[in-house]
C-alpha cells in the first residue's frame, strides 16, 4: 500500500510525540493550536457549549436548525432573548475572536 502522507514516518519513537505508536515526524508538522484557549469557559459560554453538543447530537447541520433546536431547548442568548440566526453567528464571530485575542496575547 503506497504512503499517502509525506509527514508520516516507520519509526521515530525517540523523537516522536506521543507514545512508540506515534508515526507523526514532528520535525516536518506546524503544531496548530486548535480549540485551546486562555481561560476556563463561562457560565453561559459552558451552557451554551452544552446546549450545542446536544443540537449537533440531534442531527442540526445547517445554521437556522441549529438556532431552532437552542431555542426549542430552552436556550437563550446572552441578553436572555431566543436565537435568531443574526444572534447566533454574532456570538460564534465573538468567541472566535477572544479564543484568537488569546492565543496572539500568549
Amino acid at each position: 500500500m503506497p504512503q499517502c502522507n509525506p509527514f508520516l514516518h516507520a519509526d521515530l519513537r525517540s523523537q516522536s510525540k506521543g507514545d512508540t505508536r506515534t508515526i507523526e515526524d514532528p520535525r516536518s508538522v506546524e503544531n496548530i493550536v486548535f480549540q485551546t484557549r486562555g481561560g476556563a469557559l463561562d457560565a453561559f459560554e459552558d451552557k451554551l457549549a452544552d446546549d450545542l453538543m446536544a443540537v449537533f447530537g440531534a442531527g442540526a447541520e445547517e445554521v437556522g436548525d441549529v438556532v431552532q433546536g437552542l431555542n426549542a431547548a430552552g436556550s437563550r442568548d446572552r441578553t436572555g432573548a431566543p436565537w435568531t440566526e443574526q444572534t447566533f453567528r454574532e456570538q460564534m464571530a465573538a468567541s472566535a475572536a477572544a479564543l484568537f485575542a488569546e492565543e496572539v496575547a500568549r
